[in-house]
């Protein structure tokens, strides 16, 4: 795993909770942006983003994060959404009904979601408001097999069919007027942007002319 992609207070918290002996901490994995960059190295991120099926007490999650120091909260709802900002690392935890296709991968101290996993993640995110996170991380995911056309055909086996719009999916794999009024994120790797917006919109036209 390229731990180098997490800055080192993001890393020292990561460590801590994952030493963390309480029931609660147990089941999680890291995905994400934060899962796909220890795996492929290619970007910084500052996020920590950990998921699990199974529901949880937000405010017994609230007790085991006061351990660590003070914290603020920026967004929750009972039994599957934590988000806070503790020690400078912003730090979510989600439930989601979702399955996870693909067994993870166990890291040093979460284990990280497959890939796979994480790629469906991303088609999902970019069809609701695709950041430019988003679209490179789909790139640099897409330079190796499976192609896009195999992800797409796997959607229905992690979400509920009928929430499937590939339609709308496609299209917004070729919007990128939000993304664009975001910032690079800080990458480790050579990386054209214009580049990833023409692959897109190959990728795209392709599965629409199939």
């Amino acid at each position: 795993m390229h731990e180098r992609v997490l800055p080192k207070h993001s890393l020292e918290l990561l460590s801590e909770l994952a030493g963390d002996s309480s029931a609660l901490m147990a089941g999680w994995r890291l995905a994400g942006g934060t899962g796909l960059a220890l795996r492929y190295g290619h970007r910084i991120s500052e996020d920590l983003d950990l998921f699990r099926n199974e529901p949880f007490s937000v405010e017994e999650m609230h007790g085991v994060l006061s351990a660590y120091g003070g914290y603020e909260t920026w967004q929750e709802k009972e039994g599957h959404t934590l988000t806070v900002l503790l020690r400078g690392t912003k730090l979510s935890f989600f439930s989601v009904r979702d399955p996870f296709l693909f067994e993870p991968e166990q890291g040093r101290f979460f284990p990280v979601a497959d890939t796979r996993d994480i790629a469906l993640m991303k088609l999902a995110a970019v069809s609701g408001r695709g950041s430019r996170k988003d679209f490179i991380d789909l790139h640099v995911i897409l330079r190796k097999p499976p192609a896009l056309k195999e992800y797409f055909a796997m959607l229905p086996r992690k979400y509920d069919p009928a929430r499937i719009n590939t339609y709308h999916i496609l299209k917004s794999l070729t919007y990128f007027e939000d993304a664009e009024s975001e910032p690079m994120p800080r990458m480790l790797v050579p990386f054209d942007w214009e580049e990833c917006k023409a692959f897109f919109v190959r990728e795209a036209r392709t599965l629409v002319l199939r």
